[in-house]
């Protein structure tokens, strides 16, 4: 779902402030943004992708039994 991003086990939290995707052996956060900050979001199959700030995206999709997550980011088409 999308090029250019790094496929992890991760968690996913959306709280009324911030978007956090967590993840990796050392359980560190990955990503985040601020809500206000999420500019739109779409569905595809199993698959959920983000864009904030100036246009970066991140995707996630659940997994096979546990949540995987492609974190893509950046500016220039960085799917």
């Amino acid at each position: 779902f999308g090029k250019g991003g790094e496929e992890m086990g991760g968690v996913l939290g959306i709280s009324k402030e911030f978007v956090v995707l967590g993840g990796g052996g050392a359980k560190e956060v990955v990503f985040n943004c601020f809500t206000g900050g999420v500019i739109g979001w779409s569905a595809e199959g199993a698959a959920l992708r983000g864009g904030h700030g100036r246009g970066d995206l991140v995707s996630v999709r659940a997994g096979g039994g546990s949540a995987a997550a492609a974190a893509a980011s950046g500016g220039e088409g960085g799917e």
